[in-house]
């Protein structure tokens, strides 16, 4: 990234072109990309399948528990939330 940056720099200075170059991605950005769930606890369990996780992991993943929080689903004490964050948790469902 920091070739980038250079490279980005001296393009911009021969063309008299003289704006400070942003960072592709933030701190707080990369946290929100990360493909652990334990690392999205404000995400709802969709939006993380959805991004991180294989479609198939649909057939088995509790329906009612979609629209819920990761870190709601990881507190849960029923056999669904246990089955739910087990399954979040499976490397067979990662992309």
């Amino acid at each position: 990234m920091r070739a980038v940056v250079i490279v980005g720099i001296v393009i911009s200075s021969l063309f008299g072109i003289l704006t400070p170059v942003a960072p592709f991605a933030g701190p707080a950005l990369a946290l929100a990309q990360s493909c652990n769930a334990r690392r999205n606890p404000q995400d709802t369990a969709m939006s993380f399948i959805g991004r991180c996780c294989k479609g198939s992991i649909l057939r088995v993943f509790p329906s009612h528990l979609l629209s819920t929080r990761l870190e709601d689903i990881r507190k849960g004490k029923t056999y669904d939330y246990k089955k739910a964050w087990k399954l979040l948790n499976d490397n067979r469902f990662k992309k």
